[in-house]
């Protein structure tokens, strides 16, 4: 039986005070998924933190050759942040007994089976490969924490308090601010949409403002966006209360993200606002291949713009022994067929177009974690851009939107979602304007200011149109035809 370490313990096993520092933040529900012990080890989900959840266990027995670590992170400390944390979140009683996860109880069967090995050769070659290599482990990620040449510092020194108290402080105020956010919902549809207050921006603003102390910007964004739709034409009413009900289970489900599967936990932490780190996302695994650079759109956001510059798989040849250009070939990764980069510039900053319209590049996506992977970091390029004025193979609408539909199942606060059809435009009366195929018709979101150039453009034909797709139509926003590229 394993004896519970305690936290100064676990921090004396830091490889550097640098990780050490890093283990702290992760010591708390919000960062594990299906965390659980036994008498023997410990185990759970990183989240947050890379395109797919870190898997961590640490052994902690002592009949297998000392306590162990396993994490599939790229990190070549030893013990890593992951592991540390998941230690610490141990040792303050906070990881409740449960069964194994099947990864930790594979990697622990498979300790043991080597233990007995080990047990059994000859004491002479069990020495040899003691010296050599350091310790006696399963594998060559698996570090004890007694023995051999890793063998842990005890004077490694004590933890950052100041460092440990912003944490708590900044967890404190989101809980808080998501606890004040949930009530104010509760207060608006207890007196009915109908309310004279809820017409009033200063509420909204007020709102928005508490927010963002609470370092809740992603939902303070959602609440000015939704603000707007008071009082609009139409079913404004219906529109507000399908956004407060979203408002309602993001605040509900960032205080419960430990109870959530990975991927869920991860879009709330998205959409609620928590930042991650660009190098934390680079160190993914990335989908490489040939991107094509399909369409751009811009918003203000108070007094930030954010650009957003769309992606899809394009057409990669693979070259055959005999050097002849084979069929074409999907990205190396069988993840997402589009990906969002986003960029951002201040109020009277101009922002720059890293990338053209209408070219394809050779490079590496890196994806941030999320209910779907959709945004992404570019991370190597190879060679420069080149022409694509054929444009991304189109879809149906009816396919198009049945993806528009899983993407809003796997995250039901997903407010766009990219699209590239081969339709034609026509008209439906007062002005408005639809997109129709064989398989049925996409409204085209009412604030497209240059319809005329569409209609003018398809010539009564289908033409290859890529835009994003929200409650209020699709936008188009580049169109593909007679090899033109057209952004709209």
């Amino acid at each position: 039986m394993s004896i519970r370490p305690t936290p100064e313990q676990v921090l004396s096993l830091a490889p550097d005070k640098a990780a050490a520092a890093a283990a702290l933040p992760l010591a708390v529900p919000a960062a594990w998924s299906a965390a659980g012990c036994d008498d023997g080890a410990v185990w759970g989900h990183f989240v947050a933190t890379s395109a797919e959840p870190y898997q961590v266990a640490i052994d902690l027995s002592d009949d297998v050759g000392g306590p162990a670590y396993r994490c599939n992170c790229p990190s070549r400390k030893t013990p890593c942040k992951h592991a540390l944390g998941l230690l610490l979140f141990h040792a303050v009683g906070s990881v409740a007994p449960a069964r194994r996860l099947p990864f930790a109880a594979q990697w622990l069967r498979g300790r043991s089976a080597q233990s007995a090995v080990d047990d059994s050769d000859d004491s002479s070659v069990s020495s040899a490969v003691a010296t050599q290599d350091g310790d006696l482990t399963a594998d060559a990620g698996d570090t004890p924490l007694g023995g051999g040449s890793r063998s842990p510092r005890a004077d490694f020194g004590t933890p950052d308090p100041a460092r440990q108290k912003r944490q708590l402080e900044r967890t404190a105020r989101m809980k808080a601010g998501l606890h004040e956010l949930d009530n104010w919902l509760t207060d608006r549809v207890r007196a009915g949409l109908a309310a004279p207050e809820l017409a009033d921006p200063a509420i909204w603003d007020r709102l928005a403002a508490r927010l963002v102390d609470a370092q809740c910007a992603g939902l303070a964004n959602r609440v000015r966006r939704v603000a707007v739709k008071v009082g609009r034409q139409g079913p404004w009413h219906e529109h507000v209360l399908e956004e407060m009900a979203l408002l309602h289970a993001i605040a509900v489900g960032a205080q419960r993200t430990s109870a959530l599967p990975i991927d869920l936990a991860d879009g709330v932490h998205a959409a609620t606002g928590l930042t991650f780190a660009k190098d934390d996302v680079l160190q993914g695994v990335p989908s490489s291949g040939h991107w094509i650079v399909a369409g751009q759109s811009r918003t203000r956001e108070d007094r930030i713009t954010v650009q957003r510059t769309w992606f899809t798989v394009g057409p990669q040849p693979s070259i055959g022994m005999g050097g002849v250009p084979g069929e074409a070939r999907p990205p190396t990764d069988t993840g997402s067929k589009w990906a969002m980069v986003l960029s951002f510039g201040a109020f009277g900053r101009e922002l720059a177009d890293e990338y053209e319209v209408g070219t394809t590049i050779e490079a590496d996506l890196h994806w941030y974690p999320g209910g779907i992977r959709l945004r992404a970091l570019v991370g190597r390029v190879e060679g420069p851009p080149a022409p694509c004025t054929a444009g991304p193979s189109p879809t149906t609408i009816a396919r198009a939107c049945a993806d528009a539909g899983w993407a809003a199942s796997a995250e039901p606060w997903l407010e766009r979602f990219p699209m590239c059809i081969l339709a034609v435009p026509a008209p439906r009366g007062n002005g408005r304007w639809s997109l129709t195929d064989g398989t049925g018709a996409l409204a085209i979101d009412g604030g497209c200011r240059r319809i005329a150039e569409l209609v003018a453009v398809s010539g009564g034909r289908p033409v290859v149109v890529m835009g994003e797709w929200s409650v209020d139509g699709l936008l188009p926003l580049t169109l593909f035809a007679d090899g033109q590229v057209v952004g709209l």
